[in-house]
Formats: C-alpha cells, structure tokens, sequence
C-alpha cells in the first residue's frame, strides 16, 4: 500500500502553519486494510515532501493491543531502521475510527483548553461541530485509554485534549484540515495589542555572550505586560514545553538580575522575559525550541488577562520527563 499524496501534502501543509504545529509537534495518520501510516516521532510535518517521515505500522495489533489493555500496544508494530518509530499518539490515532486522523497543537485552541473549566464556555463557538473535551492525561497509551469510552459514546470527530491540542477525523485528507482550520478560526478571538520593540534598550544585555535575540520577534511582546509574564513563568501549560524548554522562563526586572542569572552554567541557563524591554534566549537554545517558545507565547498572549489556567501538576511533569519516548524525539531534534 502505498502513502497516499493527499497525506504529504496535508502534512506539510499544516507543518508549514506555525499557528497549528511547532517544530516534531502534532502527527497525522492515514488507514487502510488494517494498516496504518503515522509520522514517525520527532520528524517534523513541514518535511513530508522532502523525505519519507511516515511509518507503516498493524493496525490490528495495535486496536487488540489497546482491547487487551496491553500496557505497550505499539511494541512490535512496526519494522524499519532504529531512528524511525511511530509517533507517542499512535495508539491514539488507532481508536479514532477515520481514514485521516490529524493531531495538531494550534495556538488559537490552546488558549482555550489551557483554561480552567474551559468547558463550559467553548461550546458557543463550536455549533455544528461534535466534539468532546477530556482532561489533561499523559500522551500515548493514558490518553488512548482515557478516550476509548467517551469517544465509542459520543460519536466525535472533534477531541479537545486539555492542556495538550486538538484531534479531528475524516475520511477525506482535505477535510480534516479543513476541521482542524475552522475550528481555529472560531476559537481566535484577539491578541495582546502589539507594541513597537526598541532594540537600543536590548543592546546592554548582548554584550553578555551567554545571551542571544529569539529568532522570532513576536515573543518580545510578552515582555510588556506584567499578566502575560506571570502566566508564562508560573508553571507549564503544555508537554513540549517540558521537553523543549527545559530550563524554564524567569521574569526579570533590570540588569543587575540579568547579570546574576549569568553566573549560571550554560546548560542550566533559562529563556529571560525582561520588563518592558524584550526576551532573550540562550546561545544554546536549538532551532526546535524556539519554535516551541514562540507557539507557548503566541498562547498565552491570544488568553483573556481575567481567566484563569490550568497549569500541569509535579507529577505529569515527571512522567514527560522521565520517558523514554520524549527523550528519542529530543535525540531526533539535536
């Protein structure tokens, strides 16, 4: 069976709208005779024309896997080279019962389902849409677990995953896209005003080598508005926040702060939110993670400043932490 080109295509478009995936983020499938074609973890969609980042994968192991409620449901689903495993929804993408399944982390939906009792409150903007929402659960086998009931009974070709995106299933490749825009479409509703960046009062701070511009300019915004920094360093609000910002975001007010965080060791150095005057980043800081830094900002700045968010617990935190599969999608982003 062959990977069909309605799927690279609709790949590497949504790969190439930062607004719906940033950097590996996001994956979509594509089901036939009991096979299944997932993006491998860690590619990135925007490469689906350029090389092959799709493994063929039993899709009937996999769904007896999930009824036997084997702990490992993907092992052994899949042959290839070492590098190329399915991606962590796997699982995920099996139960839903679509030809096309596309998870995405759009930042216009995530400013919603960031929010406590979301709920309640999405509803009015989603009519003729069936959907669901379920709680924050860790990707991969809990999340494919947790949906298996509420999906069977609902009917839905929309999911809402707290803290986490939005998945959608179609039998048509153009079609669940067109779900998935749509949806962000509606659910856009403003952004912190923007405010003209003056560079000259950055320019004391890159005298420090330890110390860079974020590649996207955008993410200066944060800076000038004391709400959205808070949000920002008070906890995390999304996965690959753990994972590609690693060392956290700190909200500093003057210099002599900025000088002292520099002491640090280069590895230990966090993203720097200074008041009223911009962001740094680290030298260090990977391509990948700055995409993952502007999706996390382009967030929290589409939140309304009197609502509040659900942050992760310590214990989600660890188990993204301390997983292997999080650890191969790091290694495949180096």
């Amino acid at each position: 069976m062959k990977i069909p080109t309605s799927l690279i295509e609709i790949a590497e478009k949504v790969g190439n709208d930062i607004t719906l995936v940033q950097g590996p983020g996001g994956n979509i499938s594509y089901k036939k005779n009991n096979i299944m074609y997932i993006k491998a973890s860690g590619t990135k969609m925007s490469d689906a024309k350029k090389k092959n980042i799709f493994v063929k994968t039993d899709l009937l192991k996999i769904i007896t896997a999930i009824e036997s409620n084997d702990p490992d449901p993907i092992k052994n689903s899949w042959s290839g080279d070492g590098l190329m495993k399915p991606s962590i929804e796997t699982s995920m993408h099996a139960i839903m019962p679509h030809t096309y399944v596309l998870h995405v982390h759009c930042v216009n939906t995530l400013s919603w389902i960031v929010q406590k009792n979301f709920q309640k409150r999405i509803g009015i903007h989603l009519k003729d849409i069936k959907w669901i929402a379920i709680p924050y659960k860790k990707p991969g086998v809990c999340l494919s677990n947790a949906l298996k009931v509420p999906l069977r009974e609902s009917n839905a070709n929309v999911i809402f995953l707290s803290n986490h995106g939005i998945i959608a299933g179609s039998n048509s490749a153009n079609d669940v896209f067109s779900i998935i825009k749509n949806i962000s479409q509606k659910l856009f509703l403003g952004e912190l005003e923007k405010k003209i960046i003056d560079f000259s009062k950055i320019d004391k701070y890159l005298f420090n080598k330890k110390y860079k511009l974020p590649e996207y300019e955008y993410v200066h915004q944060i800076a000038f508005s004391y709400k959205y920094s808070q949000m920002a360093t008070k906890g995390i609000i999304f996965p690959d926040q753990i994972v590609f910002l690693e060392n956290g975001i700190r909200y500093i007010n003057n210099y002599d702060e900025f000088i002292k965080i520099c002491n640090l060791e280069d590895n230990k150095l966090p993203i720097l939110i200074i008041k009223n005057v911009g962001v740094l980043v680290p030298k260090c800081l990977k391509e990948v993670s700055e995409d993952i830094l502007l999706g996390l900002f382009m967030t929290i700045l589409r939140i309304p400043q009197n609502n509040s968010i659900s942050y992760l617990n310590n214990s989600d935190i660890k188990d993204i932490i301390n997983w292997d599969m999080e650890k191969h999608r790091q290694m495949m982003n180096k």
